[in-house]
């Protein structure tokens, strides 16, 4: 990224998670100001240099704001006629400098939905572009991306994407969780120098080990899935590295960890019927929820805490309230509910303690 100091910049994450960006901000970049978060969105001022969008793995992506507007009910014709104020030449630069190939798209987006806008708005808002950046157009397969973002909650902005286009089938496996859901939930679990071991017993493909293993170093981090082949992946992902030990397993038996033993547990077990082999005679989610925390109850420390994302709210939540955890229920931050490819689901985040729950001391 090009020397820059100064900016405005737009990050989008999953909504639900809200309370949750200012402190992941301060984790990520240090001090930001002028923050303003709303549903999905942060708005906020870094006096740096430009950002690298790999430092914030909990957004979805992240702008460089070249125009703001306090209003969202002008047309986005009157936008686009407005951010023609090319004034700042050092904005203009910066988004010259993260074009790729000297081509890029316009987009349009009113509360989160593109729009599709007027042929000749399109013209305009390129003509803007190719102009100031001296590229071309390029509606297919562009190389940067400018939008016109208008929000309900009565701003709008002209930005520059940051974030490189990826299509997630191509970078994902089937069932993979996204990296920046990952490092989420890793937030929830208000990881402390103290904590030594971490698991996840339905580790998948890795993501939520993985942020396990950059966000708590020092950590050993277990990581278990009932398919073998799952678990070699992970292993082979982490080869020569000892603090992830990656294994086969039941995750409603896990025996070979010590009582008492782990401090921090996040996981995505699964939310529809369960028929694995593991499973076999529990395939009920049901079944497969009191089991899951029975066992967690065996395994974490006094001051432990579980963060399980789940789209069997109802069914996860009777399972809670039948168990050692019941008491969280009760705890500000319990339930956390978002958005995960389209689907509803909720973040929980359960202690035998509220203590523990709550980041008490």
């Amino acid at each position: 990224m090009p020397p820059m100091r100064n900016g405005r910049y737009l990050a989008s994450f999953a909504p639900g998670f809200e309370r949750h960006v200012a402190e992941l901000l301060a984790r990520s970049l240090g001090a930001v100001s002028k923050l303003s978060v709303s549903s999905g969105l942060a708005a906020f001022d870094y006096a740096g240099d430009l950002i690298d969008p790999e430092k914030l793995v909990f957004c979805n992506n992240l702008f460089l704001v070249l125009r703001e507007w306090e209003t969202s009910s002008l047309a986005f014709s009157s936008l686009v006629k407005m951010a023609a104020d090319r004034s700042d030449a050092r904005l203009w630069s910066t988004a010259l400098a993260a074009l790729s190939g000297g081509t890029f798209r316009v987009r349009f987006s009113r509360e989160n939905q593109f729009e599709s806008v007027d042929r000749r708005v399109t013209e305009q808002a390129e003509r803007l572009v190719a102009a100031a950046c001296r590229a071309r157009p390029d509606r297919e397969n562009p190389g940067a991306e400018f939008w016109f973002i208008r929000r309900r909650e009565n701003v709008s902005y002209f930005a520059v994407r940051l974030t490189k286009k990826r299509a997630a089938d191509k970078y994902l496996k089937p069932g993979e969780l996204r990296p920046e859901v990952a490092e989420l939930l890793t937030a929830l679990a208000r990881l402390t120098p103290d904590d030594r071991v971490l698991l996840d017993p339905f580790a998948g493909h890795g993501s939520i080990p993985d942020r396990l293993f950059r966000d708590r170093k020092g950590a050993v981090v277990y990581a278990v899935d009932s398919d073998p082949a799952l678990a070699s992946q992970i292993a082979r992902r982490f080869s020569g590295n000892s603090r992830v030990r990656a294994r086969a397993g039941n995750a409603l038996n896990l025996d070979w960890i010590a009582d008492g033993s782990v401090d921090a547990i996040v996981t995505d077990p699964p939310w529809g019927d369960w028929a694995g082999d593991t499973y076999r005679g529990e395939r009920s989610i049901p079944a497969l929820y009191r089991g899951m925390l029975a066992e967690f109850d065996r395994l974490l420390s006094a001051r432990g805490r579980a963060v399980v994302l789940t789209g069997a709210k109802a069914e996860f939540e009777l399972a809670v309230s039948e168990s050692p955890f019941a008491r969280s229920r009760d705890s500000e931050g319990f339930r956390t509910d978002i958005l995960v490819n389209g689907k509803k689901c909720a973040a929980y985040v359960i202690a035998v303690e509220k203590g523990a729950l709550n980041g008490e001391n």
